[in-house]
């Protein structure tokens, strides 16, 4: 299997031909004033998903979907607060599959199950850490239509986290650092995909996650920042160290636009 991030919580998922898309997603540049109506980078990659799944319903994993994959085959699955912004936003209806938890559904070689999920929750340190950024003061209409976007796009607590199974490995993926506490999610993936975002505490919070679903392997994304002045690039070397430490796994950031190969046993050699 292939894992490829595009940045924020955007992944490619490859295995036998076969292609699926999370929260696509290219980001919004500081100097952006019209985000729907640029040019999607990578636009070709995404389009040849065989199907695309969506986390939950924040602007920085659906807005772009609509201009992507209207005119179309693909399907995009996602719970109903997402399909109707997306409905909303321009997506067809026939390009859309309402999915809740509980959801599977087999793809080529691929087997994905969703469970409830949670959004992270932005704590006083970093609502307070993200007004006193200098960014933020000399660019206050750009965090305007950020803010904006925010309120357009919402999540009503409908988060999904997916597992996706092929070739004899199991990922898992999440798209806000957080689990819902009453569900019981699979555990000992091969790779957990964990985004390191949204917290003054990541590091608590994220080493909490590993432990509760103890994988074999974590790999890192949503650190970058993707729509300045509301994120930073988030520095992830002690997170990876700790995690090491305290729960004898790797961890290591994803690289940007390069594969990352899990073999499984259906894997030759």
């Amino acid at each position: 299997m292939r894992i490829t991030w595009y940045g924020t919580a955007s992944l490619l998922l490859a295995e036998k031909g076969t292609t699926l898309a999370f929260d696509p997603f290219s980001g919004i540049p500081l100097d952006e004033s019209h985000a729907e109506k640029k040019p999607i980078p990578h636009a070709r990659d995404y389009r040849r998903a065989d199907a695309v799944f969506v986390t939950h319903g924040h602007f920085d994993h659906i807005l772009e979907i609509p201009p992507l994959y209207r005119g179309t085959g693909i399907r995009v699955r996602a719970t109903k607060t997402p399909a109707k912004t997306l409905l909303a936003r321009g997506l067809p209806e026939k390009n859309l599959l309402p999915i809740r938890p509980g959801f599977e559904e087999e793809i080529g070689p691929f087997r994905v199950r969703a469970f409830q999920g949670r959004h992270c929750r932005f704590d006083r340190g970093i609502i307070r850490e993200t007004a006193l950024r200098k960014e933020v003061r000399e660019h206050p209409f750009h965090m305007a239509r950020l803010l904006l976007y925010g309120r357009s796009f919402p999540e009503n607590g409908e988060i999904l986290f997916y597992e996706a199974e092929a070739g004899g490995k199991r990922v898992a993926i999440l798209g806000s650092l957080g689990l819902d506490p009453k569900t019981r999610y699979p555990r000992g993936a091969d790779v957990l995909i964990l985004p390191f975002q949204g917290r003054s505490d990541l590091e608590k919070e994220g080493l909490r996650i590993v432990r509760r679903l103890r994988p074999k392997a974590v790999l890192l994304d949503h650190f970058d920042s993707s729509f300045p002045p509301m994120t930073k690039r988030v520095k992830t070397a002690a997170f990876e160290k700790l995690v090491e430490r305290e729960c004898g796994v790797p961890c290591r950031a994803l690289p940007k636009y390069r594969a990352i190969t899990v073999k499984g046993s259906e894997d030759d050699g």
